[in-house]
């Protein structure tokens, strides 16, 4: 799926649009055990109330494609033959009443759910009209939206009670807070469904876990955090001596630039990706050496695979400008690289920035004579 499929579907999460008559879901303990499961019908719910709920599900369709939201695939064996596939689609057509696949479902999911401390699991059905050009439905997309939520602890204090005009302590409450990871089954491409693939949607942008095993049995991408690692670690162990602040300058003014026009275009619809290609060009326009490039091209297929295509914003962080070892930390305006340059002089090495306005040190404001 891309941004706009999933702009389109989360806008149906609202009070407004929805066409939910019902949330199911179950409470869990710290030990994975099922504390109780519940049905919410929306149709009596206070709007508020309703809202709040609809907002989880929000929430586990937001983020960037490719580092919170994951496009993961079925085989066609298993779609086939497989079990996963075939539980989420019954899940998806039987989840109303008493539900044998929703039974299913948790006793698959929940032993699975990362973590030590109490959650709550939430589905959604929804069907949704899909609109043409004319404006007419052209097919209906029924789809099922899980939100996995942790449910803390919190001690409300001393609280003011209306009868008697005093502050009493209350006892804790337990609140749902943001899901930490879920999914939408399935996937909404090209507009319409998708059976052979699901979206996976994860906070805090880390990859495989345990649920995700137990319920999609198929790997996903490397996440954002280890890309940006795994990258690095590449370009700077390939170029070695020749990783300077100007080529890694080259490579993020690259990064950003593929972003800024994927931004700007209003009519691009898959995302952007970075290629091997994309960054041997980069080497060589930045004259690094054959052996060199050789070696990144080696290390590339090596850590992320023949061909793989790479999601630009996790290669780099594009909003500072950071210089850093075991004895200082300089941080720059990420507009204003202009201001830095590295040299020798002497034989020693200098970060030299040029100052435009005054400075401070600790506070302090200070002369530079």
């Amino acid at each position: 799926m891309n941004k706009k499929e999933v702009g389109e579907i989360r806008r149906r999460l609202t009070t407004e649009n929805t066409g939910a008559d019902c949330i199911r879901g179950c409470y869990v303990n710290e030990s994975r055990e099922i504390i109780s499961e519940f049905e919410l019908p929306l149709s009596i719910f206070p709007e508020d109330e309703c809202g709040r709920y609809l907002s989880l599900f929000r929430k586990v369709l937001s983020g960037g494609i490719g580092k919170n939201l994951i496009n993961v695939d079925f085989t066609t064996k298993q779609v086939s033959d497989g079990v996963e596939q075939k539980l989420l689609s019954c899940l998806r057509d039987n989840i109303s009443g008493d539900s044998g696949a929703l039974h299913e479902f948790y006793e698959k999911a929940v032993p699975s759910i990362p973590g030590d401390e109490k959650c709550v699991m939430l589905l959604l059905h929804e069907n949704y009209d899909i609109p043409s050009k004319n404006k007419e439905s052209a097919e209906i997309f029924r789809f099922v939206v899980c939100a996995v939520c942790p449910v803390k602890e919190k001690d409300s204090g001393l609280c003011y009670e209306l009868d008697s005009k005093l502050f009493r302590t209350k006892a804790k409450e337990h609140i749902i807070c943001p899901p930490e990871f879920g999914f939408m089954y399935p996937r909404f491409d090209n507009r319409c469904t998708n059976i052979y693939g699901t979206l996976y949607y994860s906070k805090s942008a880390s990859g495989q876990n345990s649920f995700t095993d137990a319920v999609f049995a198929s790997p996903l991408p490397m996440p954002a955090k280890e890309q940006k690692q795994t990258f690095g670690d590449v370009l700077r162990g390939s170029v070695a001596d020749e990783c300077s602040f100007e080529l890694v300058q080259t490579v993020r003014d690259h990064i950003s630039d593929v972003l800024e026009t994927y931004k700007n275009d209003k009519f691009a619809d898959e995302p952007p990706v970075i290629t091997k290609s994309d960054i041997c060009d980069l080497l060589r326009g930045c004259d690094i050496s054959e052996d060199h490039i050789t070696a990144f091209s080696e290390d590339y297929d090596n850590s992320f695979g023949k061909g793989t295509e790479l999601t630009p914003g996790n290669l780099m962080d594009l909003k500072k400008i950071e210089f850093k070892n075991e004895s200082m930390t300089i941080k720059i305006d990420p507009e204003r690289p202009d201001l830095v340059e590295v040299k020798v002089i002497d034989g020693v090495k200098y970060i030299v920035i040029r100052v435009e306005k005054g400075v401070e040190c600790n506070g302090i404001d200070i002369k530079i004579k």
